[in-house]
């Protein structure tokens, strides 16, 4: 078995074009875990900043700032378990780092000491892209019979659900929809089955419902305002459409994603 600190060197420096972005929940989620020991954790930000390594989220942040946000909104809602968080820093390297774990992910175990459980959790967080209702609802069931697993995408629900304005309406509106049909139910039936994180469950729940009910509004009202435009555009006479601009939403910024 490789020595671990010939494999990853902690690195805490950082380029100067960083330092906004994200090192201050990197510095934040490191203090935490040094503070009380959670080994796993402090490997896992190492391996997540690793990993993510020049890869970007369409708003133009660093792909990192995703996972560390994850990681520091569970710790900010009392989760302290060294297994959530590192699972949380890391739940989607086997989706967007395969080149860099051949063995899917088992070098996370064998190498770099994690836990089977912390790979098991972000096996079980992986999603494949276009599954139907079905295939979905195994998905959330899935998570929904891990608490662990399920605060993790919870959290990631929340921060996704934050940047919805990268997002073009049709995949806004199947977001807001999947939100709706498997993550509430899902953190419901979370709160009321898991007593020792009902309290995290409870805020998730809350704080994601609000934004996506606000979400739901913004959006139906920017369709309603295409909508009358493309009528306009319509009833135009031809040859009298030169002044007519289409409507461009303000948050077609990026390609689609669903991170």
């Amino acid at each position: 078995m490789k020595d671990t600190n010939q494999i990853l060197q902690m690195d805490d420096e950082f380029k100067e074009s960083e330092n906004v972005q994200y090192v201050k929940s990197y510095m934040f989620i490191k203090g935490f875990a040094v503070g009380k020991d959670l080994k796993q954790t402090r490997m896992a930000l190492s391996l997540a900043r690793k990993f993510h390594a020049d890869q970007y989220r369409k708003d133009g942040t660093p792909y990192i700032s995703h996972p560390l946000k994850v990681c520091s909104t569970l710790i900010s809602y009392g989760i302290e378990d060294d297994t959530i968080l590192a699972a949380a820093l890391l739940h989607d390297v086997l989706e967007d780092c395969g080149n860099k774990l051949p063995l899917c992910g088992k070098e996370l175990v064998s190498e770099y000491h994690l836990g089977q459980e912390v790979l098991d959790i972000i096996r079980l967080l992986t999603k494949e892209s276009g599954l139907n209702d079905r295939e979905l609802s195994i998905y959330f069931k899935k998570i929904e019979e891990n608490p662990k697993a399920a605060l993790i995408k919870l959290s990631d629900r929340l921060h996704n659900s934050s940047t919805l304005y990268t997002f073009t309406f049709q995949k806004m509106r199947k977001y807001i929809r999947e939100t709706s049909v498997f993550l509430l139910p899902m953190a419901s039936y979370c709160k009321k089955y898991y007593p020792e994180y009902g309290n995290a469950f409870s805020i998730l729940k809350s704080s994601i419902e609000s934004m996506n009910r606000s979400m739901d509004v913004m959006l139906s009202k920017i369709e309603a305002i295409e909508q009358e435009r493309n009528r306009e555009q319509e009833a135009a006479p031809i040859g009298g459409c030169e002044g007519l601009l289409s409507v461009e939403s303000p948050f077609r910024q990026g390609k689609e994603s669903d991170r």
